[in-house]
């Protein structure tokens, strides 16, 4: 990505790129960890799938947020380029003020991160509610990959209280946790069928489910952005085109 002014490098298609590295390295080690347990007569240790599960979610929620921002981003810079020339064949030298809340609002697009955020963002520019085209079906799992993202960002440990807490211990440390993870606790224990928490996360399919689940949701927006721009294509044919686990190009 390259203009007069400035060169960039669109990180969601070199996120993409990691994706499939970590997403090979997991069937391996699925692989091997079979082996070797058939081999030392042991079960497979269900909790070793963390070593790529929790990497891979952090990915997939920046590929998923780094592509969309690109497209808005991208809209934004060639309006205000397009206001920039029709300046300049008027003869105006300076910028206006719808000029200079546009370059005001790209500036909050391109600095200002986090996925409810670039919700609104989409909201106020399209005219698009991402939630309403997503529908329910998707963005339950969609939201509870971003709720996981946030929490794995910060590195600090994730807590499920032993019994449920009710309102009367709502003053407790693990009752913030309970109501912190309630959705994403109850969207995991649906589909893969543990109601341990930690036992969901480390399920061999769980990053294969949220790319699955990116998948669909690449194909909603590109009914929506219609030509998508050129910088953001090649990261959408990557994920479009993407086989979990093997060589991907």
């Amino acid at each position: 990505m390259t203009n007069s002014a400035f060169k960039g490098l669109e990180v969601a298609s070199s996120l993409m790129l990691a994706y499939n590295s970590l997403a090979q390295a997991h069937k391996r080690s699925k692989e091997s960890a079979k082996v070797n347990a058939k081999m030392a007569k042991l079960d497979v240790d269900p909790f070793a799938n963390y070593r790529n599960c929790l990497g891979l979610v952090l990915l997939n929620a920046s590929i998923i947020e780094g592509s969309l921002r690109s497209i808005l981003s991208s809209s934004l810079v060639e309006e205000i380029n397009r206001s920039v020339n029709e300046a300049k064949i008027n003869g105006r030298t300076g910028p206006n003020k719808a000029e200079i809340m546009l370059n005001r609002f790209h500036n909050d697009v391109e600095m200002q991160g986090g996925w409810e955020q670039l919700k609104g963002q989409y909201k106020l520019y399209y005219d698009i509610s991402l939630d309403a085209i997503m529908g329910e079906a998707l963005k339950e799992p969609i939201n509870v990959l971003f709720t996981l993202r946030n929490i794995l960002a910060h590195g600090t440990a994730i807590v499920q209280p032993k019994s449920d807490m009710d309102e009367t211990m709502k003053d407790m440390y693990p009752y913030n946790w309970q109501k912190k993870l309630q959705q994403t606790r109850v969207y995991l224990e649906r589909t893969f069928g543990n109601k341990d928490i930690f036992k969901n996360l480390a399920e061999y399919e769980m990053p294969i489910h949220f790319m699955d689940k990116t998948k669909e949701l690449f194909v909603v927006m590109k009914k929506e952005i219609n030509p998508l721009p050129e910088r953001s294509q090649r990261t959408f044919e990557m994920v479009e085109e993407f086989q979990f686990g093997f060589v991907n190009h």
